[in-house]
């Protein structure tokens, strides 16, 4: 049985990263584009459990990597932070390593 990312400590977060990151690497060489979105996908899990959750206000609009439009945060569950990106009305859910201050 495998253990949860939330029973990991910050050394062992900080291995499993980097163990997927190896394993992106492969995945890219052998062309598996689709294994490579998944291993990204857990990386920012892995490291949204590394982030201090406390920087993060509700109600503020926020940078979400690769996207364009700004992200209003309406409230963090774990590591996840819940809100909609400007212009839209569907609730999303976000991993926080991926949520970024607005660049002024």
């Amino acid at each position: 049985m495998e253990t949860r990312m939330s029973q990991l400590s910050k050394y062992e977060l900080e291995m499993l990263v980097t163990k997927l990151n190896e394993q992106k690497r492969k995945a890219e060489q052998h062309g598996n584009m689709s294994e490579v979105e998944v291993i990204i996908r857990k990386i920012a899990i892995a490291q949204s459990y590394l982030v201090d959750t406390s920087r993060f206000e509700t109600g503020r609009f926020y940078q979400i990597d690769g996207e364009e439009t700004r992200f209003e945060l309406h409230f963090v569950n774990g590591v996840m932070g819940w809100g909609h990106f400007e212009g839209t009305v569907n609730e999303v859910a976000i991993p926080l390593a991926l949520i970024q201050e607005e660049e002024e």
